[in-house]
């Protein structure tokens, strides 16, 4: 493992944690080098299974990048390696599919200076290959939020409640309220996913985040269908999700003891993002209680694991399996939370009907068609087209201004 130790320490800390993409870690080092912005590092955890990120690395001649080769590592064990090597006063942990850009640090750094905020989030526009650009729904301002507030809403299993939460690519963290972390616990990213971990423990350890109407990071898709990451691969159930699961089947058994998520083995995507909140919760001695009764907190689990079924039927994905399991639960469970449970149900009957027409639609070969001839047209008309993403990175500019 080589690490070139910087003399003077850099405002900024750009952890880039990687595993056999060399394509895209090459354009996001590229997107931070460009940065008007200078007083950083760059630390890129190779986990790759080649050599072919070294080779990518080496030709890059900046003595702000710092090359860790790791290698065989869990996720979270990789975020880590590069966090742990920090010397800057802030974090950003930016995955290989991130982009930074254009202006971003400059914008963040003049923010900081002036309001002096320990943690601050965005949202992310997205990139699909080979050169759409799609601007994400933004809040129509930037607003300080209570942690409490959104760790209320994890709790109830709103999945877009982590939106706004400081994970990798949506965040920039005081280095201080991180070694407050890591003197307690060692290490920010815990369990099994760094993001839902390292989300908890800052909220944990900060009554407020700011959270920015200015999406800072592009992320890129593989294509109008496909994503990067795991969680396309778990919505559609695809034999690498199948091979996820059981390798991480020890971790499952372990979580299973969590009482407050009452549908075991990781049925749902997000059962993920509850069991490693109600680990950190447990790692602090915290009931959750205090944020929202079992009771509110089982009718949102329901709610809105029914709602990801509905969501992923709309896919195109065999969901019958789910949904017997969430009825054989939901019956054991108390008249009143069924009653509420239902009643909320209810309000998507609409939304039903509509995911399983597109899931007859693109379940049937000639409809399936039809869908993937009409998607580039339907693309071309919503988002910006851009040759390549280094154009996207230049035409989409966060302006140096605080409001």
């Amino acid at each position: 493992m080589n690490k070139i130790k910087k003399d003077l320490s850099p405002f900024f800390s750009i952890v880039i944690p990687t595993r056999d993409r060399s394509d895209l870690v090459k354009s996001l080092i590229w997107s931070v080098l460009q940065q008007s912005y200078r007083d950083l590092e760059i630390i890129v955890c190779d986990n790759s299974s080649n050599n072919l990120t070294q080779d990518v690395l080496n030709k890059f001649k900046d003595d702000r990048l710092i090359n860790i080769r790791t290698g065989n590592l869990g996720m979270s064990e990789n975020y880590n390696v590069g966090i742990n090597s920090v010397s800057g006063k802030y974090l950003m942990c930016i995955s290989d599919k991130g982009i930074l850009k254009k202006g971003a640090l400059s914008y963040l750094h003049k923010l900081i200076i002036t309001k002096n905020y320990k943690c601050i989030t965005w949202a992310l526009d997205n990139f699909v290959y080979p050169g759409h650009f799609f601007k994400s729904p933004r809040v129509s301002e930037s607003r300080t939020l209570e942690s409490s507030y959104l760790l209320k809403f994890m709790l109830g299993s709103d999945y877009r409640s982590y939106d706004h939460a400081p994970m990798h690519c949506t965040s920039c963290v005081s280095m201080e309220l991180v070694e407050a972390i890591q003197k307690k616990h060692k290490n920010l990213c815990q369990a099994q996913n760094p993001d839902y971990t390292m989300a908890a423990q800052i909220l944990l350890s900060t009554n407020t985040i700011y959270n920015l109407k200015e999406n800072l990071v592009i992320l890129r898709n593989v294509s109008s269908k496909d994503g990067y990451g795991m969680g396309y691969s778990l919505a559609r159930k695809t034999q690498e999700s199948r091979a996820f699961l059981e390798e991480h089947a020890d971790w499952i058994k372990d979580t299973n003891r969590f009482s407050d998520i009452p549908i075991k083995n990781c049925t749902f995507i997000v059962d993920l993002m509850l069991r490693d909140t109600y680990k950190v919760l447990e790692d602090n001695n915290i009931n959750p209680d205090i944020y929202l009764s079992k009771k509110e907190r089982l009718i949102s689990y329901y709610f809105f694991t029914y709602e990801e079924i509905i969501s992923r039927t709309a896919l195109g994905v065999n969901m019958k399996q789910e949904f017997v399991i969430w009825v054989e639960a939901l019956n054991k469970e108390s008249l009143e939370i069924k009653y509420q449970v239902n009643k909320r149900k209810r309000t998507l009957w609409f939304v039903s009907l509509k995911a399983h027409f597109k899931y007859f639609f693109k379940k049937n070969v000639f409809t399936l068609y039809l869908l993937d001839k009409l998607r580039p047209i339907r693309y071309k008309n919503s988002g910006i087209l851009y040759k390549n993403i280094e154009d996207c990175y230049n035409f989409n500019v966060i302006q140096d201004h605080i409001k």
